[in-house]
């Protein structure tokens, strides 16, 4: 904030300054009153005019889920949640040690010496310099792979300790099954045409080959731009 770097608003500006002075510098107030606007809660689809608008918030900008939320929101689907490892003597040796119990979310880290190559590939902030510009969210085709072939998502899907095993064990029936897949990863219902042909593909599916399906239906949900960009 400076002169040589004005807002793109003057009058709004000025307006929250006011309403912070009036709530006596209560930053939850200023954030309620944020996120109660019509501005913040805009849909990301855009009308005639504003598609190219990238300043002026004329409708909200998918983004992708920072590192840390991504990895979180995967272990919270999949019902596994990662082991986080972090050297804490650096030495000759300088092997990872358990250092989070077990349950920790990704977000909750102290610091980024923690060993995780997910982390790493989803750009998280190294921590190398006091400046949030090195994390980035650029996409690169070694976050493709990792989706695709890497044995974070993978790994979780086939655990014996997650969702899907529940799933499996309880005989949930296959309508029943694919919207607990879309409440827990996107939080909303399937459509009546998603509904259907998933699981008639799961009744369709011989019973020695159901767990190949149903994580392979977990993998797709997971990820898709609907689940690893924010709207």
């Amino acid at each position: 904030m400076r002169t040589s770097n004005p807002a793109s608003n003057e009058e709004l500006l000025g307006a929250a300054a006011d309403f912070l002075v009036q709530n006596k510098f209560n930053l939850k107030a200023l954030i309620r009153a944020i996120l109660e606007s019509k501005t913040y809660q805009r849909s990301c689809l855009v009308v005639p005019g504003n598609g190219d608008e990238t300043r002026f918030y004329s409708h909200y900008y998918p983004r992708r889920l920072m590192a840390e939320v991504l990895l979180d929101a995967v272990s919270q689907v999949t019902g596994v949640p990662t082991e986080f490892k972090q050297i804490l003597y650096p030495g000759a040796d300088r092997k990872p040690t358990t250092f989070y119990p077990k349950g920790t979310r990704a977000i909750q880290l102290y610091d980024s010496a923690v060993d995780s190559y997910f982390l790493k590939t989803f750009g998280r902030n190294q921590r190398r310099i006091t400046c949030e510009c090195e994390r980035t969210d650029e996409p690169s085709m070694i976050q493709v792979l990792h989706i695709n072939n890497g044995n974070t998502i993978n790994g979780k899907l086939q655990s014996k300790e997650g969702r899907i095993e529940q799933l499996i064990k309880s005989k949930t029936a296959p309508e029943k099954l694919i919207e607990e897949v879309y409440l827990s990863a996107l939080t909303r219902f399937p459509t009546e045409s998603e509904s259907q042909r998933l699981a008639q593909l799961l009744i369709e599916t011989p019973e020695a080959e159901k767990r190949i399906v149903i994580e392979d239906i977990f993998w797709a949900i997971i990820s898709s731009r609907e689940f690893i960009f924010n709207h």
